[in-house]
């Protein structure tokens, strides 16, 4: 114990001399009463008490521990140690039993850890599977450093040095002042690996389109060696070229052109020839979807009576280069084309424009179970355009084909009134919003012409007269026959109304939308998404890609949410390229199993849902692409830690250097008067001492 002080200043002199001045004046003439001589000394302590506050006496207290340090030994139990040759899964097994066994000998307190994709201690309860599918070294590395803050004797670690998740084996600046071992585990010679790594090619193209199909092999291992990649559309060979690999990691491209023939899902494959040393051949091809739409979609318009809603009509149509028509005018008593051409020919949509009027409607009348028969089995969708010169008890008979009736109006629809566009609009076409026009529900007001019961529809656009809504744009499905019904005659007076106005667009803005919609131009869907490959494994990069079917559907902000059990685990951007004109988002397949996503766009406040996926994620396989010793920086890990590095076959020479070692801790404890309780408790009891014996003598 050692005792320390301030230096003597002079308050302390002049406090101390003060004190003894008042004590003697105070007791010089009683002081040889033996009565008042204990007073006399417990003033004389608690002046000293008082006064060596001014000096701030403290006590030191140093007490010496001993303790034995820990060697830690970390075991990599990650899937590529057990595809070495040599050791054997068998051998390293046994072997690392038997240098444990060895270090225990030495009499030393050991810990043993395993590691892969986690850190854990199940080695010592008997499970010793070598079968993690990832290596994480990173976070060996971070227990060591944790670790030896506190004091370790040293760390081994026994690995082959493949880390390919979380950090890279950090070499610098670690901080770490125990000794690193490292037993180097396997050939330093890398075992071969060839496989397909990506596909690269839009989700959705147009028949007759030619597109790059690109394919990138990797190859690990040490290899100049010359491929055969082939591509396969349903089993029949699209192309097959040839490429030179290096390994080690590397990526060569191989670039197809494709040009589909026929429409709908296409599956092409991928395939790279078998080296004969491959430890992997699972990889060795791929098969990507590619969803392919019509080039053409024919319209037929049938037009009973010349009107000024035919010239719209057809200028509509002729805007779009994948719509082509006949158009079937009736002259007199026959037609511009003959209706034989109508039967015998295949279309995606029929309208009728102002049709049946009374010189066909009992023509059209004899039609309609053959047209019903045709629309059903070419699964042709039907448009009304109502004119003024339709025969309406013909017409009912059609619409009545879909469910739709007409009906005695309750009011006066030979006016104009205003109309305005529903809420259904949003629902059915919400990449194709109409609300956002500054002249919403302000558009020239048009001549209602017919009332239809539209309960098997819905209602895009209506009229609001006196509390009664008349629908004015109808559509709706009756598998397979989706339908349109536009019920006033004055659609021409719209379309030049609003021509050279801000709604100069609004007949377009409408009908391209529809037309679509009942075309199925799309196949249904808006956007097209699919990932660059067929399955993954545990560790690799996602990459997902989607297209738009329509042009104006391009640079809108999206995001992809991740979820695994139906739980969210993650969302991502996904983040438009104009060069390519796709979308693009990118995760890590972070767990085995089914993974499920769901694609979304923010059009203004709202988010749409406009793709949903699931993506299947096998155990990882990616240490196999890694079966070698990674030797370098396993030894500057140890020359930077003052440890050494030792192969396999040399592990036992490592023992000499694992002794128990002891550190001895010093604790220094200071106690300073000042601050401790007990002066403070001595004092109150010197001054209560004081008090009772100045009482019990009378000097109170």
């Amino acid at each position: 114990m050692n005792f320390f002080y301030n230096p003597l200043n002079q308050e302390f002199w002049f406090f101390l001399i003060l004190s003894i001045f008042v004590i003697i004046f105070s007791f010089y003439q009683i002081y040889h009463d033996r009565k008042i001589q204990p007073i006399i000394i417990i003033r004389i302590l608690i002046v000293l008490f008082l006064v060596s506050l001014f000096i701030d006496p403290k006590f030191e207290l140093r007490k010496v521990n001993k303790r034995d340090l820990q060697w830690d030994i970390y075991i990599d139990r990650s899937l590529s140690m057990s595809y070495h040759s040599q050791p054997s899964l068998g051998s390293f097994i046994s072997g690392t039993e038997k240098m444990i066994d060895r270090i225990l000998e030495n009499d030393v307190s050991l810990n043993i850890y395993g590691f892969g994709e986690g850190l854990d201690t199940n080695w010592i309860t008997g499970n010793k599977l070598i079968q993690d599918g990832a290596t994480d070294i990173g976070q060996v590395i971070n227990n060591i450093q944790n670790k030896d803050r506190d004091g370790i004797a040293g760390s081994i670690i026994i690995t082959d040095g493949q880390a390919n998740i979380g950090n890279e084996i950090p070499l610098f600046d670690l901080n770490i002042f125990s000794p690193i071992y490292v037993i180097g585990v396997g050939d330093e010679k890398p075992l071969v690996d060839i496989s397909i790594h990506s596909i690269d090619v839009p989700p959705v193209v147009i028949k007759g389109e030619d597109i790059d199909l690109d394919v990138t092999i990797s190859s690990y291992g040490i290899l100049n060696e010359k491929l055969n990649v082939t591509l396969f559309s349903d089993e029949k060979i699209v192309g097959s070229k040839m490429v030179t690999v290096y390994g080690n990691g590397s990526l060569e491209k191989v670039k197809f052109r494709i040009s589909p023939s026929k429409t709908g899902q296409i599956n092409y494959k991928a395939k790279v020839n078998v080296l004969e040393d491959e430890i992997n051949i699972d990889n060795n091809s791929e098969v990507i979807p590619i969803q392919v739409l019509k080039n053409e979609y024919r319209i037929a318009i049938i037009t009973g009576a010349p009107n000024f809603n035919t010239h719209v009509l057809k200028e509509m149509i002729n805007k779009n280069y994948q719509y082509s028509f006949d158009h079937y005018i009736l002259q007199d008593k026959s037609y511009s084309q003959s209706l034989d051409n109508f039967w015998d020919s295949k279309y995606d949509l029929i309208i009728f424009d102002n049709n049946p009027v009374f010189n066909n409607y009992k023509e059209w009348e004899s039609y309609i179970r053959i047209f019903a028969k045709k629309v059903v089995s070419q699964q042709s969708s039907i448009a009304f355009f109502f004119g003024e010169d339709i025969h309406l008890e013909t017409i009912e008979k059609f619409t009545q084909m879909i469910d739709i009736s007409l009906k005695d109006p309750l009011v006066d629809l030979s006016p104009s009134y205003e109309w305005e566009i529903t809420e259904n609009w949003e629902t059915l076409f919400p990449f194709s919003s109409l609300t956002n026009n500054d002249v919403i529900n302000s558009y020239p007001p048009i001549k209602p012409g017919f009332e239809i019961n539209a309960d098997s529809g819905d209602i895009l656009a209506h009229y609001a007269i006196s509390g009664v809504e008349i629908p004015l744009i109808t559509v709706g499905e009756k598998s397979p026959i989706r339908f349109l019904i536009w019920s006033s005659p004055e659609l021409y007076y719209l379309y030049y109304k609003t021509n050279e106005t801000k709604s100069n667009n609004l007949i377009d803005n409408i009908f391209n939308p529809i037309l679509s919609w009942l075309m199925k131009t799309g196949n249904g869907e808006s956007f097209y998404f699919r990932t660059n490959n067929n399955s993954y494994q545990q560790g690799e990069k996602i990459i997902l890609t989607g297209k738009p079917v329509q042009i104006n559907h391009l640079e809108m902000e999206g995001v992809v949410h991740i979820f695994i059990n139906n739980e969210k685990i993650n969302s991502k951007p996904l983040i438009y390229n104009a060069e390519k004109d796709i979308y693009v988002s990118h995760f890590w397949a972070s767990h085995s199993g089914e993974i499920d996503y769901k694609v979304e766009f923010y059009e203004g406040a709202n988010t749409i849902n406009v793709s949903n996926g699931s993506i299947i994620v096998q155990e990882s396989q990616v240490e196999l692409n890694h079966v070698y010793l990674n030797k370098t920086p396993l030894l500057q890990l140890t020359e930077n830690n003052n440890g050494k590095f030792y192969y396999w076959d040399k592990r036992f020479e490592l023992i000499n250097n694992i002794k128990t070692q002891i550190k001895t801790d010093i604790q220094y404890s200071k106690i300073s008067l000042y601050n401790s309780n007990w002066f403070f408790l001595i004092l109150i009891f010197l001054l209560t001492l004081d008090w009772i014996l100045r009482r019990k003598l009378g000097l109170m």
